[in-house]
Parts: structure tokens; C-alpha cells; sequence
């Protein structure tokens, strides 16, 4: 098949097949008549990069996965190898992700009059323990914060 209908079966783009046979990620095809001719094997490996793109590999990590000559492995310890650094990877990633979703979470209920009260409950906050930032939490800072920041009371 030539690069269009193999573009075509696997919907990636021509460029990008054409890239991937320079950088080692295909391997370089005959040419009959100045055109590349692609057999069903390449239709397979290409399903493989796109398997490989979809799990959130680097193209670094792609070559890695297809270059058993270089560490003799099989592929299924590579994908196990590369899985177990990815899935660590992802759950770093998903730590960061709750971290950010509980400072938005605080931040949208914010109802400070000013920056600088802002900030204090930012410090407050930032020196909880991650997870800690509970709306009961929120609360606390708020309630110290405006009573820190509040003039004293009056006497009569």
C-alpha cells in the first residue's frame, strides 16, 4: 500500500509517517517507482506508535520500546518496564492535580476584602499539610485572619 491509503487505514497523517520512517520509528520501506510501498506489518506498527502515544509515551520512550537490540529484552519487559515509569509518573501527576484542585477550590470561595488578607489565608493555607484544605479549614484562616487583621474593640 502506499503512504495515502496506509495515512488513510490508520488515520494518522502522511507527514507524520514520513517522520516517524526518519526518526526509526518505521522502518524504511522499499520504494518502487520513487514511492513508498508499506505492507500490513507497517499498518501494525503504526498501531503500535499510535498504543504507544495514547499510554503518554515520549517519542524517547517509543524508541526505547523498539529497540530490542539495544537491551535484548523482550518486548513485553520493555511495555512492563516503560509502564511501571509511566504509572509512577501519572500518580505524581494526579498528586499535583489534587493539590491544585483544593487551592482553586479555596481560592473560589475567597471572600476577602482586600489582596493582602488574601494572602495571609494563602500562608495559612500553604502551611497546612497537603489534603488539609477542608472548607472547616478555610474557615479556621478566615476567622483568624479577620481577627487578626480587625482593630481591636472599643471600650466605652
Amino acid at each position: 500500500m502506499r503512504i495515502g491509503e496506509l495515512s488513510r487505514r490508520s488515520g494518522v497523517p502522511a507527514t507524520a509517517l514520513r517522520y516517524w520512517e526518519q526518526v526509526g520509528l518505521l522502518p524504511r520501506v522499499p520504494r518502487i517507482s520513487g514511492r513508498r510501498e508499506y505492507g500490513e506489518d507497517s499498518l501494525r506498527r503504526v498501531g503500535l506508535l499510535l498504543l504507544a502515544q495514547e499510554c503518554g509515551f515520549t517519542l524517547a520512550e517509543t524508541r526505547r520500546l523498539f529497540a530490542p537490540a539495544l537491551d535484548g529484552k523482550a518486548p513485553s519487559a520493555r511495555w512492563e518496564m516503560l509502564a511501571e515509569v509511566k504509572l509512577a509518573e501519572i500518580e505524581r501527576v494526579e498528586r499535583l492535580l489534587g493539590q491544585m484542585r483544593s487551592a482553586l477550590q479555596s481560592v473560589r470561595s475567597c471572600r476577602c476584602v482586600d489582596l493582602d488578607t488574601c494572602g495571609a489565608l494563602a500562608v495559612q493555607l500553604l502551611a497546612s499539610p497537603p489534603g488539609d484544605v477542608t472548607p472547616a479549614t478555610r474557615a479556621r484562616g478566615r476567622n483568624r485572619i479577620t481577627a487578626q487583621s480587625s482593630p481591636p474593640p472599643s471600650r466605652p
